[in-house]
């Protein structure tokens, strides 16, 4: 034992002296450089030593060692045995498969090829339908022409037929007609029929003028009197003209009617001056022009004579004017014309 105010024992290692420097870092001491020398070593040998005890660990010789490689051998053996079984399961299913597709595949090939004879079949039939369709038709047209044919014949026949029968009944009715015309007119001549008391009477139309004579000579059973009037001529202006019409007043009293259009100048009404009052209004593509009616019978119809005394300008010929006016007691006709120099 040392007593405690003794100094420590001198060691070179701890010693200072008076050249160690007051300022800057010390230097390490050797002990502490030895640690990096010799980690490596270590590291080195307890790698080796694990290495060793794993290869003796390993070691095939070992029962342990072989045990348990037996029972890997055993789990790895059984898993592969389950693959395999897996794998022969798979390609059954596989085969399982390929036969279902085969399968299928010839039952689609199967129903493609009756699905072919079947259209091929179909359209057979549908064409011995179209040639058979055809056919009957070709037979109902030829069948139709043949009763239009003779529906044509036929009703060409009866068209004959009843022509020829409306002939014979025309000329049967024109026979009789021309006996019983024949009877009256030997009645008539042997009644000694005539007309008396003929007049004249105003002007009707533009040169026309109404005359009217009795029929006289008529005997009172005589029941064809306006008949007998109508067939009975009278002489006017030297000219026979048959009656327009003829009133029946009972016996002795049947009055015909003439209206005259030959030789008759009174009746004659004309246009005396001609004056155009230009274009209707610019644009309107029309032109007004007037006339003056002249030499109207006294008492006779304005209007009428207007519509129907014919005029005749810038060309043109009119069977009377288009409208009808009087002013200052005079008739006056009016026309309405197209005229391109008026649009």
């Amino acid at each position: 034992m040392r007593p405690n105010n003794s100094p420590p024992p001198y060691s070179p290692r701890c010693s200072s002296s008076e050249a160690d420097p007051l300022i800057g870092p010390r230097k390490p001491y050797r002990r502490y450089l030895s640690f990096y020398v010799y980690a490596p070593l270590v590291l080195l040998i307890v790698f080796t030593s694990f290495t060793i005890f794993v290869s003796l660990s390993e070691d095939p010789l070992d029962p342990d060692v072989r045990d348990r490689i037996r029972k890997d051998w055993d789990i790895e053996l059984r898993q592969h045995q389950k693959e395999v079984l897996e794998r022969i399961d798979t390609k059954k299913r596989w085969l399982l498969e390929d036969n279902d597709r085969i399968h299928l595949r010839e039952q689609w090939l199967t129903e493609v090829e009756e699905h072919q004879r079947d259209v091929e079949e179909r359209q057979r039939r549908e064409e011995q339908d179209k040639i058979l369709l055809r056919e009957k038709w070709s037979r109902e047209v030829e069948e139709h022409q043949r009763d239009l044919e003779e529906r044509q014949r036929r009703e060409e026949r009866d068209r004959i037929l009843l022509r020829e029968k409306w002939s014979r009944e025309v000329e049967e009715h024109e026979r009789k007609v021309e006996e019983r015309r024949k009877r009256e007119e030997e009645e008539r001549l042997k009644l000694n029929m005539f007309w008396t008391d003929l007049a004249s009477h105003t002007c009707t139309t533009y040169a026309t003028r109404e005359y009217t004579a009795r029929l006289v000579n008529v005997p009172s059973y005589y029941n064809r009197r306006v008949e007998a009037c109508m067939a009975t001529p009278v002489k006017i202006h030297g000219l026979e003209y048959m009656p327009k019409w003829c009133d029946d007043h009972g016996p002795n009293n049947v009055i015909g009617h003439w209206e005259v259009d030959q030789h008759e100048p009174d009746c004659a009404s004309y246009w005396l001056w001609y004056k155009d009052f230009g274009c209707i209004s610019p644009g309107s593509g029309q032109r007004r022009i007037e006339h003056y009616l002249e030499n109207l019978p006294s008492g006779a119809d304005w209007k009428e004579f207007c519509a129907t005394t014919p005029a005749s300008f810038l060309g043109m010929h009119f069977m009377g004017a288009e409208f009808c006016f009087q002013k200052d007691y005079g008739t006056y006709g009016h026309w309405i014309l197209d005229d391109e120099s008026c649009k």
